[in-house]
């Protein structure tokens, strides 16, 4: 009886929590230019207004501390941070012209930009998941997962980051093995009441998860160097006048943020607990990660998760990485 009010509970935390989880997206992507004209003096830079789109997740901290701080407005940049309740909501908008940038991960920046229409302008934070064992399976080591069913879902980056770890693990590809749990709710509960011994879960789950007695077998540090998640922003905002001014005034900014969180980021749990709707039993002593300052997205990672895709069939042909970036 305790263990099935154990998971009910678990259930609320959870429903809370995926709202403001990174998801998959299809290959199907398009995008709409904006056509919109700027009009700017010669002499003078004028920012262009900015919408960013993101999901409740603490990877645009940066940002919101830029704006909760008055750094953006000290600039004269007018930018407006949308949160989306779900991956395609938010890619929707981004390929409709509602938005002019996204917060994502590599897969799905890649997919925007095979359908011409999307280029990363900088990094945001490193591998957006880890890999998980639940609590009775015994399991410690990534080596240990052969022939195990991980739960996961496709084409994701957890699953790029589920497959690059246990390759570099020693597994071969048949000894890989995945079981499709598309809803995160789900494939957490499923962990923690050992239905499945392992499963790739993105940080603030991954955290909850581990609270909750969770074997942690890819950590932050483990996956780091797989990919990055990255702030892309359509061709038709790039390609107008002014934009690329812009761009580095806000990415000056985020660098800002970047440096206050990492001085001391407590001082900004409660701006995140409201911004990231983080439930109560991470907010004790939730576990910050440290904010790279921008820059461009590694090439190695793009060009390694461009060849994935490839090999998957979940990209026609690959793309070079100077029309991955701006």
């Amino acid at each position: 009886m305790k263990h099935v009010m154990k998971l009910a509970g678990l259930s609320l935390v959870v429903a809370v929590l995926v709202l403001g989880i990174i998801g998959c997206g299809s290959d199907d992507v398009s995008t709409q230019t904006n056509t919109t004209e700027t009009s700017t003096d010669s002499n003078t830079t004028e920012y262009l207004p900015v919408k960013v789109g993101m999901l409740a997740t603490d990877d645009l901290l940066p940002l919101w501390v830029a704006d909760h701080d008055g750094y953006l407005a000290d600039a004269g940049l007018d930018v407006e941070i949308i949160t989306f309740q779900s991956p395609m909501e938010s890619r929707a908008a981004m390929t409709a012209g509602e938005i002019d940038g996204l917060m994502t991960d590599m897969v799905v920046a890649t997919q925007l930009s095979a359908a011409e229409g999307a280029r990363s302008v900088t990094l945001m934070q490193s591998a957006p998941a880890g890999i998980l064992a639940s609590p009775g399976s015994g399991i410690t080591e990534l080596s240990e997962l052969a022939g195990v069913p991980i739960g996961c879902s496709s084409p994701t980056i957890l699953e790029f980051i589920v497959d690059r770890a246990l390759t570099d693990a020693g597994l071969s590809e048949d000894q890989i093995v995945f079981e499709s749990i598309e809803k995160l709710p789900v494939r957490l509960e499923m962990l923690m009441s050992d239905q499945i011994k392992a499963a790739a879960l993105p940080w603030t789950l991954f955290q909850l998860a581990t609270q909750q007695g969770a074997i942690p077998i890819l950590d932050q540090d483990q996956a780091a160097g797989y990919s990055s998640t990255v702030l892309v922003f359509r061709d038709g905002f790039l390609s107008q006048a002014g934009a690329r001014e812009t761009v580095v005034a806000m990415l000056e900014q985020w660098d800002r943020g970047v440096e206050s969180i990492n001085a001391d980021p407590t001082v900004y749990l409660e701006l995140l607990v409201e911004k990231a709707n983080l439930p109560e039993p991470l907010q004790a002593n939730y576990h910050f990660r440290t904010y790279p300052k921008s820059g461009t997205p590694p090439q190695g990672q793009f060009e390694e998760i461009v060849d994935w895709m490839v090999s998957k069939g979940y990209l026609k042909e690959s793309i070079p990485f100077s029309n991955l970036v701006f």
